[in-house]
């Protein structure tokens, strides 16, 4: 059994303690931390939380194996340089970092010291995305030549949070919501060369960007184009085109295929509504057995760096409005 400190417990960070509290063998939250402890109080006694006063404290806990990162983008790099000194594994939510240099920076350390590192990208987890991943892999959906995605959701009730602030959310919905695209296109599609954005504020009652294109060239040759709006309607839709048909997934539980040569096919998988808390739990736990050596977190380091890297490169598009290389 792993023993996890959640560091951040605010909506997301008790989304990510309740998806195993009570039904995990493998990995529980013991200790946390947060920046107002009074809001949280009733919350750690419920779960059985013991809260610290300080993130030094929290490392300084011998009974904390792991710690589970639901702070501000912004802290992300010094937080796990810190518990890498510590000799705690990390489990961080996205984006890893703002910058290829800190991503970089932080994944050594954290090998050199023999700790395990993971992402919070949960949809790797989903089964229609698992489902979208093995048609390609099997070449049922034929060369690939093309995918888009969307993330999109309404932030605009994040006014007077971390979120509503460019340092935090550069490219609006990037950080938030668009990461998670990447992630996907990078878990389906490999590697991506450049990258070239259009991003820009139109309605958002606050100073961050809530419209965003992205054109993408893999390095495989195939093109990408990535969409997402941090001012409307939830939506998570991600879809590839092959030589033989095209294969799109819709929220964690809807799969659609539609072939060249007319035939279609539909899956769906029940108890799977938003959040998804099941592939929050199976994310969690994999990275429990992650840390005891008996299983592999599906984002590799290498793809972490280079999510990193491809965010980094937007970043630098958006302000320059050139394409920009990965990397």
């Amino acid at each position: 059994m792993i023993n996890a400190a959640i560091i951040g417990m605010g909506r997301w960070g008790q989304t990510l303690v309740n998806s195993v509290t009570g039904g995990s063998d493998v990995i529980r939250f013991t200790a946390g931390m947060t920046r107002t402890l009074s809001k949280v109080e009733d919350y750690a006694a419920e779960k059985g939380i013991r809260l610290h006063g300080s993130y030094e404290d929290v490392l300084a806990d011998n009974d904390v194996n792991a710690v589970v990162l639901a702070s501000p983008h912004s802290a992300h790099f010094d937080q796990m340089m810190a518990a890498a000194d510590a000799g705690k594994h990390v489990f961080c939510e996205k984006p890893f970092c703002l910058t290829g240099a800190h991503a970089k920076t932080a994944l050594d350390t954290l090998s050199e010291k023999g700790l395990k590192v993971a992402i919070g990208h949960n949809r790797r987890f989903s089964p229609n995305a698992i489902r979208l991943k093995e048609m390609i892999e099997s070449g049922d959906l034929g060369d690939m030549i093309q995918i888009e995605g969307n993330f999109s959701a309404n932030m605009a009730g994040y006014s007077g949070e971390w979120r509503d602030s460019r340092a935090e959310s550069p490219v609006g919905g990037m950080t938030s919501l668009g990461i998670h695209a990447v992630d996907m296109f990078v878990n389906l599609f490999g590697y991506v060369a450049n990258v070239h954005v259009l991003s820009k504020r139109v309605a958002i009652p606050f100073d961050i960007d809530d419209a965003t294109g992205i054109l993408m060239e893999f390095e495989n040759g195939q093109v990408g184009y990535l969409g997402t709006v941090s001012a409307t309607g939830h939506l998570w839709q991600v879809r590839t085109f092959g030589t033989k048909g095209w294969g799109c997934i819709y929220g964690h539980d809807r799969f659609d295929v539609q072939m060249t040569d007319g035939s279609t096919d539909a899956e769906t998988w029940d108890g799977y509504e938003y959040p998804g808390m099941p592939t929050i739990r199976d994310q969690m736990e994999c990275f429990g057995r992650h840390c005891e050596g008996t299983d592999t977190f599906p984002a590799t380091p290498d793809q972490i760096l280079h999510a990193t890297q491809v965010l980094e490169a937007i970043i630098r598009s958006a302000e320059s409005g050139e394409r920009i290389s990965v990397g």
